[in-house]
C-alpha cells in the first residue's frame, strides 16, 4: 500500500505516524487489517492496493436500512485477550454507508500490546475509520476482558461528521474518541471477529449488551436484514417509534476455539 503511512506494533516495522492535531493520528495497523463489513464496496474503495484476505470468528449484522443510520451505540465486554498472539487480532462493532469508510472502533490484539500499556490478556482499543486512505485513529487505551466498553457513534449537526465515542460503562472514565466527516448515508452495522496475519484466535466469548441503532426515518422492515455467522447468536431484537429505533438486548460471540 503505497504511499500511506503504516504503525506496526508487533516490532516488524518501524513506527511511522502522521500527527493531525494534539490528539489525533493518521495510521494504518497493518496492510491487511481492513474490515470485513460491506467487504465488495470497501475492496472496490481499495483498488490498486494489495489486501490479504482475513479469517473471521462470530458476528451480527443488520443492514442495509431503507433509511440511513444516525445513531449507534453498543456495550462490548471482550473477554480475556489470547495470552499470547502470533498475529493480529481485531473485535468491532463497525458501520458503513457500503461504498465509502468504515466507523469502526476496534478492540486489537497484537503480538506486543505495550504500545497502549496493554498487559497480558488485556486489549487495546481505539476510536479509528477505514477506507482508502488506511487507518484513522484516536488515542487508544487498555482494557480488560471482563470489562464493559462502550462505543458511541454519532452524526453531528453538520449532518456529515460521525463522533466515536469510547467509554468504561461503568466509570464513564474516556478510553478513546474520533471525528470525521463521513457523510450521513450510513445504512448497515455488524459486529465483527477479524483475524489477521495467522492470528491467535479469540479464547473468550465476547458480548455485546444494550445496543441500539437509530435512524433517520422509520425503516419497520430494518429487523427482517439481520443475519449471524459462526454461530453468534442474539436476543431481544425489538423496535419502536415505528421502526425508526432498534435494539438489541444482548449478542454472544463465541470463542473461537
Amino acid at each position: 500500500m503505497a504511499g500511506e503511512h503504516f504503525q506496526i506494533h508487533d516490532g516488524s516495522a518501524s513506527l511511522v505516524g502522521t500527527q493531525l492535531d494534539n490528539s489525533q493520528t493518521v495510521s494504518i495497523t497493518t496492510p491487511n487489517m481492513i474490515s470485513g463489513i460491506f467487504k465488495a464496496a470497501l475492496a472496490a474503495a481499495m483498488i490498486g492496493t494489495s489486501v490479504a484476505v482475513d479469517t473471521w470468528g462470530g458476528s451480527v449484522s443488520l443492514g442495509p436500512t431503507t433509511s440511513t443510520i444516525i445513531k449507534a451505540v453498543t456495550t462490548i465486554i471482550p473477554g480475556d485477550a489470547p495470552p499470547t498472539q502470533n498475529g493480529v487480532l481485531a473485535l468491532w462493532p463497525g458501520m458503513s454507508n457500503g461504498t465509502g469508510d468504515l466507523v469502526q472502533t476496534t478492540l486489537e490484539s497484537w503480538p506486543d500490546n505495550s504500545w497502549c500499556g496493554a498487559k497480558k490478556g488485556q486489549w487495546c482499543v481505539r476510536a479509528s475509520l477505514f477506507g482508502s486512505f488506511g487507518q484513522l485513529s484516536g488515542d487508544a487505551s487498555a482494557v480488560s476482558g471482563n470489562q464493559k466498553v462502550k462505543i458511541l457513534y454519532e452524526l453531528l449537526s453538520d449532518n456529515n461528521t460521525w463522533r466515536q465515542t469510547v467509554t468504561d460503562a461503568d466509570t464513564g472514565a474516556k478510553l478513546s474518541s474520533y471525528e470525521y466527516k463521513s457523510g450521513p448515508f450510513m445504512r448497515g452495522y455488524g459486529t465483527g471477529t477479524e483475524c489477521n496475519a495467522n492470528c491467535s484466535p479469540t479464547v473468550a466469548k465476547q458480548q455485546y449488551i444494550n445496543t441500539e441503532i437509530t435512524l433517520a426515518g422509520a425503516d419497520p422492515n430494518f429487523g427482517k436484514t439481520i443475519a449471524t455467522a459462526q454461530k453468534a447468536t442474539y436476543t431481544g431484537l425489538a423496535s419502536s417509534q415505528g421502526g425508526k429505533v432498534w435494539t438489541i438486548k444482548e449478542i454472544n460471540v463465541p470463542a473461537m476455539v
